[in-house]
């Protein structure tokens, strides 16, 4: 299903990923930085306490320790404010950080954010990227429903098959 509302625009593999400077859990995240320790597979979601958005996280937590294994350091990012990011992380425990995109400006970069919509415009549709140490989209899943859901098992062979 589409919808006239939400048109992601999914940054293909090989290209070079937007670089982008936000708050995160873990304090400032500078992603070319991050870079230089390794791979950073993120997810991308609505908002902090939602019932579909909280299964999806919980979903990657528990993919968490299988993209660790295959070398890539997991986050998820969304327009929440970096205080309710905490108040979320701090009821929820997940193993990642999550990154505060509150302007929604690098949901629009990465191609995941909504518009034109009257309740969900600026927030950020469902997606997965995966960028390499150089800064290279080695992954891009974006779903056409902005709460659609990975499937994780097939993630983690992409993952495993790129790393």
């Amino acid at each position: 299903m589409t919808y006239a509302w939400y048109q992601p625009v999914r940054i293909p593999e090989g290209e070079q990923a937007p670089d982008f400077r936000l708050d995160s859990t873990d304090g400032e995240f500078h992603l070319y930085s991050d870079l230089k320790k390794g791979p950073r597979l993120f997810m991308s979601y609505m908002g902090n306490f939602g019932t579909g958005c909280t299964y999806a996280l919980k979903q990657l937590a528990d993919a968490t320790p299988d993209l660790e294994a295959l070398g890539a350091r997991v986050a998820a990012m969304s327009v929440n404010s970096i205080d309710l990011h905490r108040r979320f992380l701090a009821r929820m425990d997940f193993p990642f950080p999550l990154i505060s995109d509150p302007g929604g400006e690098v949901a629009g970069l990465y191609g995941f954010r909504i518009t034109k919509h009257m309740l969900y415009e600026g927030m950020a549709g469902r997606s997965v990227y995966l960028i390499d140490s150089d800064g290279k989209i080695l992954y891009s899943w974006i779903h056409p429903d902005p709460a659609g859901i990975p499937n994780f098992a097939e993630l983690i062979e992409s993952v495993r098959a790129l790393l």
